[in-house]
Formats: C-alpha cells, structure tokens, sequence
C-alpha cells in the first residue's frame, strides 16, 4: 500500500513540473472538391467523402482483370461534379483493363483508423482539356511524370460509403442515373 502510494505522489509531482500541453495546431486542407455543372448541384457526402480522401493522400483501386483482381495504390486527385477523378499513363496495363471492364472499387482507411471508405462505380475516361488543363495547374508532377501518354479517369459512382471500425453509424449514399 505504501509503495502505491509512494508511486501515486511521485507521478503526481512529476506531472505538476511539467508545462501543460500546447493544442497541435492543423494546418487547414485546401478543397479537392471541383464543381463545372454549377454548385447548387455538388453533394454535401462527396464532400465529405472528398475530405476523407484528402487527408489520406491515396487510395487503393481494384480493377479486373480476365484472371481476377488487381489492386493498386493511387495518389488522390479531386472529385469533381461528384465524380472521383484521377490519373494513370495510357501505356500502363490498369489504362486498357479500364477500358476492357470499366467495373472498380476504391478502399481507403482513416489516416487515425477510425473509419474507411468504399466507393464502388465505373471508371470512364475524361478527355475534357479543361479539367485536363487545371489537373495539371494542380499537379504539375502529373505532366512531368506521364507526359503525353497522361490519362484521366472518372469514377461514376454507384455505392459510396464512409464505414466505422469500433461501432457508429456508417453513412452510404447509391447513386442511381
């Protein structure tokens, strides 16, 4: 008893010399949500779902393939008039199983590994030189890295759905055309 007491104070007396802890300060995030239809026709859960998505820094994409299922990390973008975007080269093998089967799912944890994302749709290519254009103000990396080969895709969603790992409720959205 005296031990636990002994070590109670010790803690105690400790804890009182030291400063009290600074908030962290989060730098903000800029907005990855891009609207071209017009604003009054963006979804408030993309937005959320683009914050999500933000914050990660990348997703992992499931494309298919004739003998099964490939995966592989991709570096957010933006979602655009609800639409997830994002870039691949049009010499890489994910471009022509995209055309082949357009079918993909996108997975993504919490960076805190409090929740993750699905988001289920088909991947149909972009050939606006707009949305092209200001991808690249964006990311200049994408112009140096794929050149003229760059490709742009968006995922036309179907299922989105933002999941809890420890109880919660998740919140899921179909999106019907």
């Amino acid at each position: 008893m005296r031990i636990l007491l002994a070590m109670s104070v010790a803690v105690a007396s400790l804890a009182m010399g030291q400063e009290a802890a600074k908030p962290v300060e989060v730098p903000a995030l800029k907005s990855y949500v891009w609207v071209k239809e017009g604003a009054d026709k963006q979804d408030v859960f993309m937005q959320e779902v683009a914050a999500f998505l933000e914050k990660a820094g990348h997703f992992y994409l499931a494309t298919c393939e004739e003998g099964g299922a490939r995966v592989r990390p991709i570096k957010y973008t933006f979602i655009m008039d609800n639409k997830l975007l994002f870039v691949t080269s049009s010499k890489k093998e994910m471009y022509v199983q995209l055309l082949k089967n357009p079918k993909v799912e996108i997975s993504r944890t919490a960076e805190d590994k409090s929740a993750y994302l699905r988001y289920k749709g088909s991947a149909v290519e972009c050939k606006d030189a707009d949305v092209k254009a200001q991808l690249l103000a964006a990311h200049p990396s994408f112009g140096k890295n794929f050149g003229e080969h760059i490709a742009l895709f968006f995922v036309e969603p179907e299922m989105v759905g933002l999941f809890p790992m420890k109880g919660g409720q998740a919140k899921t959205k179909i999106f019907t055309k």
